[in-house]
């Protein structure tokens, strides 16, 4: 009788840890983060540290005169992203600039022989030196803040701060892309187009197998549906149901009382 009583509590045990898993995943969110958020400064201890109000930079020697443009487009972009989503975070964000981008790979995990301009990993954005991406005879200003990756990484920070990893690749990445296009006007695979854009299946199950032009594009159009329709609110109170550990369907159910399987298919 004992024996049973036990198998039955930890089949109880069990059962109740799955029902909750993602409630329990997401109240465990923040302190798993912040443990590889210093692993991630750890890999550039010896790098040099600049401040502004809401920003730190790391960065080496070679790239110091990068310093004041980063933090200034970094700082000028602030207010509006955060105003857009609803959150700010809690601390000064880490922004680490490399001028190795074979490092800033490794650092971040990025599967080797890709290329990445920026980000965003566990509270911690990365960047490549301008130098290394941008000529001389450029506006370095310009092209830095209208094509380089500080508020779509930003964007992925606080998304990942209010849902608490709970979300989709495909979901982050369109609230990103909206932010660019509500802040520099920048529109993903614009003048691309198919006769057969992704479900809401393929973009939640197969994000990194798909064509990446054609997925970004795809998760652009679908959060700016969303946000054109039920406006940035609707953005904001998805990301926090999602922090709740619901999942994106049943986050925007709670919202906009739609079913998101459909309202995907929708938007042509």
């Amino acid at each position: 009788m004992k024996k049973k009583i036990i198998v039955f509590a930890f089949a109880l045990i069990l059962v109740i840890s799955l029902y909750y898993a993602n409630q329990i995943m997401v109240a465990s969110y923040p302190y798993v983060r912040e443990i590889k958020e210093n692993g991630l400064t750890d890999n550039v201890k010896d790098y040099k540290t600049a401040q502004s109000e809401h920003f730190i930079v790391r960065y080496t020697q070679q790239d110091e005169k990068y310093i004041p443009l980063v933090l200034k487009i970094a700082e000028k972009h602030y207010d509006s992203v955060t105003k857009d989503l609803g959150y700010k975070p809690a601390g000064k964000t880490v922004i680490i600039m490399y001028h190795d981008p074979e490092k800033m790979n490794r650092d971040f995990s990025l599967a080797k022989g890709d290329t990445a301009m920026g980000l965003y990993l566990n509270g911690v954005i990365s960047i490549v030196s301008p130098e290394l991406w941008i000529t001389p005879t450029e506006d370095i200003e310009k092209v830095f803040e209208h094509d380089g990756p500080i508020v779509h990484e930003f964007a992925h920070l606080i998304v990942d701060d209010i849902a608490k990893g709970n979300y989709p690749v495909w979901f982050t990445e369109g609230i990103a892309l909206l932010e660019e296009y509500r802040e520099n006007g920048f529109v993903w695979g614009e003048g691309v187009t198919t006769d057969k854009p992704y479900s809401l299946k393929e973009l939640t199950y197969n994000f990194n197998q798909l064509d990446e032009t054609m997925a970004y594009k795809r998760s652009f159009e679908i959060v700016k549906a969303i946000a054109d329709k039920y406006g940035m609110q609707s953005i904001r109170n998805i990301l926090k149901y999602l922090g709740k550990g619901l999942s994106l369907s049943e986050s925007f159910y709670k919202v906009t009382g739609q079913n998101l399987e459909k309202f995907v298919d929708s938007v042509k």
